[in-house]
């Protein structure tokens, strides 16, 4: 379902548990992802010739979904992708007078640099969204264990002992092979698909279709993705436009907020969510049996806005930390 989609990255990423996903989502002709992340999982229900509505709050997320559920047929032409790689004379020292050093080489950010301004030029949204998308996957791709942390650039030293042959590949090369991936897995399903970049309490009680699919922040993982991703919203976002920046990784002030980050928000941001969404007739949500609220807690919350739910679970494990009896569930509301 989703083989020609690039392989994922993220953390909390259901690429390994789409089949399961789709195969508990009813039968219906529209679904909205709201929180739809790496796109995997919208992807997979666009490739079933649903209309897709895919929404995230990270802009890095946003151009995921952009470049492969909502675009149904823009490719970038041979041309367009040579051209990305050319040398720019207007490329400004952005990436590199802040990051060298920091989280990438100096050679590195200069590639970045010249690369945001080569995809600026690009004609077509769609094309720059395939583009962008790809530059996320490699920002991504090259930092050790794939979130934005200080002093990591060791790790990409052959002596250390958590280095990987991955992180001395050319990132020219990384860059073209998601370039290639992305702009592969267009295709058309004949849809009027659409993503969106909000925050989901602002939009959902708008949004008319048959299925919902939510797979919010697992409230205790400590997953903070603002602050965890910084740095690609910073070049898809905001780039140029911040220069105060925090501590040793340069994290800067996020000025959006996500209800869904602190664990103490939860329960409260999960039943605004619940409220603006019972026009919605059928809901599909993801969680885990160590998530803050607990599934018991959860249930009670579900069936305050559902007369039937219902909780299926199977085991699963995380390419890292404790995989000790972990369970993903999923609640069926309708």
């Amino acid at each position: 379902m989703v083989s020609q989609f690039p392989m994922t990255q993220y953390h909390g990423s259901k690429r390994r548990l789409v089949s399961w996903i789709l195969a508990h989502t009813p039968d219906c002709e529209s679904v909205l992802d709201a929180f739809s992340g790496s796109g995997v999982v919208a992807y997979a229900y666009k490739r079933q010739g649903k209309r897709v509505i895919a929404n995230d709050l990270l802009t890095s997320s946003y151009y995921f979904a952009k470049a492969t559920v909502e675009n149904n047929k823009v490719t970038l032409e041979s041309e367009d992708i040579e051209r990305l790689f050319l040398p720019n004379p207007h490329r400004q020292p952005y990436i590199e007078t802040h990051y060298s050093s920091v989280l990438y080489p100096a050679e590195e950010c200069r590639f970045l640099d010249n690369l945001y301004t080569n995809i600026g030029e690009l004609d077509d949204s769609y094309k720059r969204s395939i583009a962008l998308a790809a530059a996320v996957r490699t920002c991504v791709y090259k930092m050790p264990g794939g979130k934005f942390r200080p002093n990591l650039l060791s790790y990409r030293a052959p002596d250390h002992p958590y280095y990987k042959p991955k992180f001395q590949q050319p990132i020219q090369d990384v860059y073209r092979s998601f370039l290639l991936g992305y702009n592969a897995a267009v295709f058309d399903n004949a849809k009027a698909n659409l993503a969106l970049n909000a925050n989901i309490l602002d939009i959902i009680a708008d949004i008319d279709v048959d299925v919902v699919y939510f797979d919010p922040p697992y409230g205790g993982s400590h997953y903070d993705y603002l602050r965890d991703y910084f740095f690609v919203e910073l070049y898809t976002r905001l780039y140029g436009k911040i220069h105060d920046f925090i501590g040793e990784a340069k994290r800067f002030r996020e000025q959006r907020r996500s209800e869904f980050r602190l664990a103490s928000d939860l329960c409260s941001s999960l039943e605004t969510l619940f409220e603006r969404a019972q026009h919605i007739p059928f809901w599909v949500l993801s969680y885990n049996n160590r998530s803050i609220p607990s599934q018991d807690e959860l249930l009670q919350l579900l069936q305050l806005y559902r007369r039937n739910v219902r909780m299926i679970s199977r085991e699963y494990t995380y390419k890292s930390g404790n995989n000790n009896k972990l369970r993903e569930h999923l609640f069926l509301c309708s």
